[in-house]
This record gives C-alpha cells, sequence and structure tokens, in this order.
C-alpha cells in the first residue's frame, strides 16, 4: 500500500527543496527540534523550524551559509530580535526571537533606535553590503517575541516564501512514527447526519493494534468529511510535531493528498480554512482530508471530489496514511455505516443563543438535532438587501445578512447603531453572518456569529452608545474567550459616542470601560550574565494592555530604550555603555491601549 500510494503521488508532484543543500545547523545548542515547518499557529501557518535551547538563552546563533546582512528586526511581539540573511543563490535564511545581536549587529540596532529612543524597528541593510561567512556568529538564542527560550530558524526561496528547511541537508534524529489522536467527522450539508446529529462528530482513538490506528464504525447519512488529529515526535524528546503528509484512502483510490513544503506569506488565513476545532471548542487542532470551498491551501495536492464522502449501501472502509519527513509512517482506520436521514426543523425552535447553534455557510442547527437553511429568502421580514431581521423570541432579535466574498457588506441594524462592515474577500466563500446586540443596566455585548467559520481578514465594528455612555469613561471593545471566561482586548477606539474596534474573528464582544492607569513597581538595576548592566521595572494593565510605543525610562535623569516583555511584565531599561551610580533614580512614564498614563520615580 505504502509503495502504492508514494508512486502514485509522483505522478501529481515532484519535491520542493532548498536551491542549496550545504547549510550549517545555525545553533550549538543540539539537533533537536521543538516545532516544525506548517504547524497550526494562532492565525498563520508555522514557517520554520524552532530549535530546542532546554529552556536557557545564550547559546550561539551561526550563519548557516554566507551572504550579507538583509534585515535587522525588532519587535515586541513575532519574531522579537531577527537576523535576515541573503545568499550568492538569491535565497533567505531567518533567524528569530534571540536574546542579543552579535556586537556590530547590535550596536547597529541600538544606533538606529537611539534616533527616537524607539523599541522596535525593522530596517532592510543590503544596500550596505555587510558579508557574513558560513559559522559566523550573528547572535545568541533568547525568547524575543514569544517565550519560551528556542531558535526560530527559517530558509526561504528568491522571492521570501518559506520553504520547509528539513527539504535541505539540516536533519535530526527522528526513527519514531506519527500518533494518531482523534478525528472529526463533519456533516456538509443540510441533511447529513453523523450519529443522528447534525453537528460534527468527535470521536479518539478506539483501539491500536500491530501499529495501525482505528477508529472504529461510524453511522451516517449524507455528505461528510473528515479531520484528523496526528502528530509526528523524535527521539529523545516529548515535544509533538506537525506530521510531514497526510492522505486519506479508500481501496486504492488516494481521494486526498498533502505535503508541508512551502507556503506564501500571501495565504496565512488558509490555516483557519484547513484546521478546525471540535464544536464547542477553538483548538484548530483537527486537519482537513478534504478541499473545503474557497481554498486554496499550498499543501495540497490531490483533492478529489470524492473526499467529501457520501456512505454507500454497504459499509466502507477509509484508510488515513500520516508520515514525517523521514518516512515513519502510521495508518489508521476507520468505517462508514450509512444511516437514515432526519428532515429539517422549522423556525419556531429558533433559541436566543445564536453562539451556540452549530453552523455551516448554508445552513444551521439552533436545537442540534435539526437543520434550517440560510438560503431561504422566509428566515424573517426583509430589511435591506442581502439582509433578514429574524426574531428570536417575544424581545430578541438579530440580524441575518447574506454575504458573498467577492463583495464588500455593510450590515446595519434597523435603529442604525451597530454597523458591521466587510470588505472584499473577508471570507472564503458565500455565507449568512448573524449580528445583534444588547445594552441591559448599561452593559453592551454585541453577537456576530458564526465564529466556528473561518474569516481572512480583519473588518470593523461600529456602536453608537446612546445612553449607555458616562461621560469621563474611556470605552473600549472586548472579545470573549469562551475557553477560560476571560477577555482579550480588541484594537478599537472612542469617538464622541460611538466604538469603533477591528476585531479579526468572529464571536461576542463588550463593551466596557478602561479608566485605570497601569501599574508601575518594583526597579532594580542588574548586569545580565553576557556583562551588560540593565534596569528594569514591573509594569501591569488588566484590561487594555500596556502600549510599549508610549514608554519613557530614564536612569540617572538619561534615557534609553524601553524594551517591553510582555510574557513576563517587564519594561527593561537598555543604554549602550550604560554604567550605574552605586545609588540610582528612576523616572517611567507609560500608557496603556486606553491611553491612561502613569509615571513613577524610584530611587535604590
Amino acid at each position: 500500500m505504502r509503495l502504492f500510494f508514494l508512486l502514485i503521488c509522483s505522478l501529481f508532484y515532484l519535491p520542493l527543496s532548498a536551491q542549496s543543500l550545504d547549510y550549517l545547523w545555525p545553533t550549538n545548542s543540539g539537533n533537536y527540534l521543538s516545532s516544525t515547518f506548517g504547524e497550526t499557529r494562532s492565525a498563520h501557518f508555522h514557517a520554520g523550524l524552532d530549535i530546542k535551547t532546554w529552556g536557557r538563552e545564550g547559546y550561539k546563533v551561526y550563519a548557516s551559509k554566507e551572504g550579507i546582512l538583509y534585515r535587522l528586526l525588532v519587535t515586541e511581539r513575532g519574531y522579537g530580535n531577527a537576523v535576515y540573511l541573503k545568499h550568492p543563490d538569491g535565497t533567505f535564511t531567518v533567524y528569530a526571537h534571540m536574546q542579543r545581536f552579535n556586537d556590530a549587529f547590535q550596536a547597529m540596532a541600538d544606533s538606529i533606535r537611539m534616533i527616537d529612543y524607539s523599541f522596535e524597528m525593522d530596517v532592510i541593510m543590503d544596500s550596505l553590503q555587510i558579508k557574513v561567512e558560513q559559522g559566523d556568529v550573528i547572535g545568541y538564542t533568547g525568547s524575543t517575541g514569544i517565550g519560551p527560550p528556542h531558535l526560530h530558524f527559517e530558509i526561504r526561496d528568491s522571492i521570501e516564501q518559506p520553504i520547509n528547511a528539513l527539504t535541505s541537508n539540516l536533519t535530526v534524529k527522528d526513527e519514531l512514527p506519527p500518533v494518531f489522536s482523534s478525528i472529526i467527522l463533519e456533516p456538509l450539508s443540510k441533511d447529513s447526519r453523523i450519529e443522528g446529529r447534525p453537528t460534527s462528530y468527535y470521536s479518539r482513538v478506539k483501539e491500536t493494534r500491530s501499529g495501525v490506528y482505528d477508529f472504529g464504525e461510524v453511522n451516517v447519512s449524507g455528505k461528510t468529511g473528515f479531520a484528523v488529529n496526528v502528530y509526528d515526535r523524535a527521539n529523545d524528546v516529548y515535544n509533538a510535531y506537525a506530521v510531514y503528509s497526510l492522505a486519506l484512502i479508500q481501496d486504492s483510490d488516494t481521494l486526498f493528498y498533502e505535503e508541508l513544503n512551502t507556503f506564501s506569506y500571501n495565504e496565512p488565513s488558509e490555516m483557519t480554512l484547513d484546521r478546525i476545532a471540535p464544536f464547542g471548542s477553538s483548538q484548530r487542532g483537527h486537519q482537513r482530508l478534504y478541499k473545503k470551498d474557497g481554498s486554496n491551501n499550498p499543501f495540497y495536492i490531490i483533492t478529489k471530489e470524492q473526499a467529501m464522502l457520501i456512505p454507500e449501501d454497504s459499509a466502507r472502509n477509509y484508510t488515513i496514511v500520516a508520515s514525517d519527513y523521514f518516512g515513519n509512517t502510521s495508518t489508521a482506520k476507520i468505517t462508514l455505516v450509512k444511516s437514515s436521514r432526519t428532515s429539517s426543523s422549522s423556525l419556531g425552535e429558533l433559541n436566543t443563543n445564536p453562539e451556540k447553534w452549530f453552523w455551516s455557510e448554508n445552513w444551521f442547527s439552533p436545537d442540534l438535532k435539526s437543520t434550517i437553511d440560510l438560503r431561504r429568502d422566509d428566515l424573517g421580514y426583509p430589511w435591506s438587501e442581502n439582509q433578514q431581521i429574524v426574531q428570536l423570541d417575544s424581545s430578541t432579535s438579530v440580524n441575518f445578512t447574506r454575504i458573498k466574498p467577492t463583495e464588500p457588506e455593510i450590515i446595519s441594524t434597523p435603529d442604525q447603531r451597530l454597523k458591521v462592515r466587510f470588505g472584499t474577500h473577508a471570507f472564503f466563500d458565500t455565507l449568512t453572518v448573524a449580528t445583534g446586540y444588547d445594552i441591559t443596566n448599561n452593559e453592551i455585548q454585541i453577537s456576530i456569529q458564526p465564529q466556528m467559520l473561518a474569516i481572512k481578514s480583519d473588518y470593523q465594528v461600529q456602536l453608537y452608545m446612546g445612553d449607555a455612555f458616562e461621560p469621563g469613561n474611556k470605552y473600549r471593545l472586548f472579545q470573549k474567550d469562551n475557553s477560560d471566561e476571560s477577555l482579550d482586548y480588541i484594537d478599537s477606539e472612542l469617538i464622541g459616542r460611538t466604538i469603533h474596534a477591528y476585531p479579526s474573528e468572529l464571536g461576542e464582544f463588550v463593551i466596557m470601560p478602561d479608566s485605570t492607569a497601569p501599574e508601575i513597581s518594583y526597579f532594580q538595576v542588574y548586569q545580565t550574565d553576557y556583562g551588560v548592566w540593565k534596569a528594569s521595572v514591573q509594569v501591569t494593565d488588566e484590561e487594555t494592555g500596556i502600549e510599549s510605543s508610549s514608554a519613557v525610562f530614564k536612569v540617572n535623569g538619561v534615557r534609553g530604550i524601553a524594551e517591553y516583555d510582555y510574557e513576563k511584565d517587564l519594561l527593561i531599561y537598555s543604554l549602550p555603555g550604560f554604567d550605574p551610580n552605586s545609588s540610582n533614580t528612576a523616572y517611567i512614564e507609560i500608557k496603556d491601549k486606553a491611553g491612561n498614563t502613569a509615571q513613577a520615580i524610584f530611587e535604590n
């Protein structure tokens, strides 16, 4: 089966590999990985290899190939301190999350940032033609941008598209096959039922025999799709990685096949369409084994229509094959058994909590037992083009708007207080968005569903607060996180009595005031383990969070660069040549994202 499978795939695809194979392992922390190429991140695919540094910082980072310094980057989040090298063959390598650069690169970065005391910088340096030899130390491993400590390493082609670095000569010891964990079966039509229900069905592995995982039998009717949670392993470490390839096979027919080789930074949102969560969860750990409408996933190689499965009168057996880059392979089995269908429901069965409904682009299930077609024009009374007002109960209504991805859309409530603006290509496919708001005891909640469906780009929300507005309050928008009941700040501003916000997901939101300034505490002066003197204070803000670009940090009357570590709540004073006194005075000023300002003076 494995040989046949590889031969079939070779007819469709010739592997893409790094253009030159003479890469040096980029650090002396060891040849072990904590993450691999193509893994799921919050809103994108992982573009490189994360190399383990065992919870420590300060390992040497080497230029993997000769070239020139192309770009220096310093950011609060994301890549943190990063070096980009350009090589003679036109390719690039990237080294991110570094504790610091080498002395020459650090001096350049500091001189640029000291012009206006900016923490962040992003400067293209190739015009300087600063040469770097293979094996030169270009920096030291750290945890800037995001921790824990590790080195993020990328290989990019000549147009800066990331390539799986394991396709080069770089390698790790990996003799272990992937592990199947769980599977989701998705209903793909309003008449589909899985174990009698119109919602997605989640199941863990039933048993494992002779290295073959078994998900057992599942009763289905109507068109159905698979999504699988499977991870890879490697010798001597306990990390879980993305598998390199996945296939869905029925008899000898490969219905779906993908390999994690390369992708474009113009396609980051494809992750949200490729990876899904169990119904009621937000953890997108399951990978679809069929092509969703609107998808342009760069990893897909074979995507047959038959991968959207229609059960036959007799039971059908399916095989899922997962392999890592080194050829270690595992298989899983699942059997579909045809069951009878259930009719759709009536509008009278709607309830008042759309976030709890099961949603698809063309239908939804409010009671999790039956379905309603969203393409109907009699769901409610027409309000404007493509929009209907649907009454959920005697006091609650919601705006249903049919949106095409090729057209912009402005949704507004009849009282004009709530407006939601989507640009072109905000979604992958035509779908219905349900919007509404509620004001109770001056608390404003906004609902924009379905959160369980993927969105490609940010959109704009405007809400006029009216009598709920209390002068002096700095109102902002927050999104409810259903996984832990917390609130996440959304980029927003208050203009007059109207909130303007820019979410990146659909969901449930609340407008709340933030009139409390950040807290500043615990000033200390210290020498790092690499001999540089720094100072720091603890800065916290529980509502909108710290606006690091506003920070002013002076020690003994001399202003330095204020570097913010959001994971440790630290504001760090960095000044080239800083030599503290035996007694030091500090002045700190900082704002939160609502504009509240805190000031503090310390002596030690």
